[in-house]
């Protein structure tokens, strides 16, 4: 008799567990307005800013890299729209042409494989033109899993939530709303 109750507990778990999954994180499309006029090419710094404070998971900020991270995920994501992005030491916002800064304002590196990963991203993001601030927009994803999660590291986790802050970017360069917030924003 116990070894059906065993039995049965673990089936209930691995069910419990298939159902938490591994959550994608896929970016939102519903800031996407008409322009007159369509990005071709900006620069941002190769390394983003980060904001100090609680909001921030230092041992997951140093361990994944994630401020370097970002802006060569937004590099890739906007060649695939015809968007060229030049990575540069120091952004210089008063320089000609289209200018993006970046800042993580919040990472949250919680769980892990095997109780389930619950990590989340937010980056500020303010885009400049000619020295001129056109617009800012908050960017926030999560990501997640249940027990077992693919057996994925906290940075491979954290990874994706940046990724999809990436492409939300490029969603938002191609029609920079000010004071967009997209993804998973509370």
């Amino acid at each position: 008799m116990t070894k059906l109750k065993i039995s049965f507990m673990m089936i209930i778990l691995s069910a419990l567990a298939a159902c938490g999954g591994t959550n994608t994180v896929q970016p939102s499309s519903t800031a996407k307005l008409p322009i007159d006029s369509k990005i071709q090419n900006m620069s941002i710094s190769k390394i983003i800013k980060v904001k100090q404070g609680p909001m921030v998971s230092q041992s997951a900020l140093v361990e994944c890299q994630l401020p370097s991270q970002f802006p060569q995920l937004l590099k890739q994501k906007a060649a695939d729209d015809n968007i060229n992005v030049t990575l540069v030491d120091q952004l210089n916002k008063d320089a000609k042409g289209y200018q993006l800064a970046a800042e993580f304002t919040q990472i949250m590196s919680a769980g892990n494989a095997f109780i389930g990963h619950r990590k989340y991203s937010q980056i500020h993001l303010t885009l400049y033109k000619d020295g001129k601030k056109l617009s800012e927009s908050d960017l926030g994803r999560y990501s997640g899993g249940g027990m077992f999660a693919g057996f994925k590291g906290s940075c491979s986790v954290l990874r994706r939530t940046v990724e999809a802050n990436a492409q939300d970017a490029v969603v938002w360069l191609n029609s920079p709303v000010d004071g967009a917030k997209m993804g998973d924003m509370n």
